[in-house]
Parts: C-alpha cells; sequence; structure tokens
C-alpha cells in the first residue's frame, strides 16, 4: 500500500495560525503543535489528517490524482491509501481507518444504495472531475487492441453503448443485482479471455456464486458478436490485473482507469490501452454522521 502526506513547513504552519487569528478574532488554543495542528478559518481545530481510501490501478500517478482530487475547506493535511479490493476498501471506511473513499461515481452509489451506513456524493470542484476506463492489454496483443478499440467506437456511434449503461449500470444501482450475460460461441473462432475483478459494480461485477455479470459483461457480449470472437471469463484480484496479463492468464483487464493528464507512456511497460469505453464523475463516500 501506499501513502502520500502533504508535508507542512515550520514557518508557513505558524504564518497561517497567526494570520488566522489576527483576521478572526479567534483565539489559537494554547499547548498546541503547530506542526500537527491546523485551524479553520474560524479558528477551531481541524482534523490533523484526513485519511483518504482509493482502489489500486495499474498506474500509481492515477491513484495520487484521484485521491487529491476536491476541495478542503479544513486546512488539514491529507493522506491516501490503496486496497487492493473493494472489500478490502469498505471494510476500513466502516471501521474509521480511512474517512472518505473517492471512487466512480457509479459504484460510490451503489455502495450507498446496500450499505445504509455510507453516503455517497460528487466532489467539489468547480468542473467535474471525469474518469475514463478502458480495457489494457499486452502490446504483443496490439492488433487485439485496435480491433476492441474500433468495436467500442461503433458500439458508441451507433447508440448501443448508451443503451448498456442504462440497463447494466444506472439499472442496477438500487435494484436487484444483473443477471449474468451469456457469450455467444462460434465454432472454430477465435477466443480470447477477459479478466473481472467484481471491485467496480455494477461496471465490473461478480456474483455470490463467483459468476461475472454487470455492465463489463453486456459490452463484451457485444463486442463478442461484432468481431465474431469468442470469450473466456477470467476472475482476479484488482491488484493481479497487470501480473495476469504478463503470465497470459488473461489477455484483456478491464477498468484502467484514463485521466487527461496521464499518457499511455505512464502504464506498465510492455503494455497498450483501448479507447475509453466508459467515463464516470469521480464521487465520494463517507460514513454517516
Amino acid at each position: 500500500m501506499k501513502s502520500y502526506m502533504k508535508k507542512t513547513m515550520l514557518a508557513s504552519g505558524l504564518a497561517a495560525i497567526l494570520l488566522l487569528t489576527s483576521c478572526s478574532g479567534a483565539e489559537t488554543p494554547e499547548n498546541v503543535d503547530p506542526l500537527s495542528t491546523t485551524y479553520n478559518t474560524g479558528g477551531v481545530r481541524a482534523a490533523e489528517t484526513v485519511h483518504v481510501g482509493v482502489l489500486e490501478s495499474p498506474v500509481p500517478i492515477v491513484d495520487e490524482t484521484i485521491a487529491d482530487a476536491g476541495e478542503d475547506t479544513t486546512g488539514a493535511d491529507r493522506s491516501a491509501e490503496t486496497f487492493s479490493s473493494l472489500t478490502e476498501l469498505q471494510l476500513s471506511l466502516m471501521r474509521g481507518d480511512v474517512d472518505s473513499v473517492k471512487i466512480a461515481d457509479c459504484t460510490a452509489r451503489y455502495m450507498a444504495a446496500r450499505n445504509y451506513e455510507f453516503a455517497a456524493a460528487t466532489l467539489d470542484t468547480a468542473t467535474p472531475f471525469n474518469v475514463g476506463f478502458a480495457m489494457m492489454l499486452n502490446n504483443s496483443d496490439a492488433e487485439l487492441c485496435e480491433r476492441l478499440s474500433k468495436a467500442i467506437s461503433d458500439i458508441k456511434s451507433d447508440g448501443t453503448m448508451k443503451t448498456l449503461e442504462e440497463k447494466y449500470i444506472d439499472g442496477f444501482i438500487e435494484g436487484k443485482e444483473p443477471e449474468p450475460v451469456e457469450y455467444e460461441h462460434y465454432d472454430g473462432a477465435e477466443t480470447v479471455s477477459f479478466a473481472f475483478t467484481g471491485d467496480l459494480p455494477p461496471m465490473d461485477l461478480i456474483s455470490a456464486d463467483g459468476i461475472p455479470s454487470g455492465f463489463n459483461t453486456a459490452l463484451i457480449s457485444e463486442i463478442g458478436k461484432r468481431l465474431h470472437i469468442n470469450i473466456k471469463s477470467v476472475n482476479i484480484e484488482s491488484g493481479s490485473r497487470t501480473i495476469a496479463l504478463l503470465t497470459g492468464r488473461a489477455q484483456v483487464v478491464f477498468w484502467t482507469p484514463v485521466l487527461d493528464n496521464v499518457t499511455e507512456a505512464m502504464y506498465p511497460d510492455g503494455m497498450t490501452i483501448t479507447e475509453i469505453y466508459h467515463t464516470e464523475i469521480l464521487s465520494e463516500v463517507k460514513r454517516r454522521s
């Protein structure tokens, strides 16, 4: 797991406290360490550190950017911790080990709909913080990557993607769990293995009996029909997506986050990504007070 901490210099900390005191008229509490304590504009002591949890992605800079997104009005420092599974992340939030979770809006709403103790809201930013999701493959499968990107583009342009999103994302956030989607079989055709984690529902969801379901299964079923390929589903852990590709356990892995400030060169060596197939606003999940 990785942590990213903002460092506060002694001089700036003291100056900030003096400024707040002089502007607001509030007195700074006595016997406090200015290095570890921050104050809001009312002179009230803010949380020393806000702990943020994010799901681990194949690109550390993506995790850092997501964790640092949003406005912070408390003046508190911020630390970020990455988790290899959604289960671990939710347990950490329930225990209070992290103060909030930053994740795709559909998953944030899914979490809140299924656990009353969770509340979800989009980030307080001047403009929406969008996260794109693509598929990742080995460079050795560059030709397959191009075919997948072409199919994704076609599915978007003819309106099929919107239909799938409405049914398998919006339609299952507060309702029952989606049924697994069956794949067409083509005798003698190429078989492509797709890896599922179950850690980004309802996009990437694995049912209680271990069968992948949700939006991603519906999407690759449609891709399979258009490319005339057979689909093989493989269940893996989120943190092992890159390893799954390197070892040949899977040819394609889902929900690789794509941000505007992240280029393909920043992704793991020897990897390539498809066109973005779905975009979500970044949201935050907290425990209800």
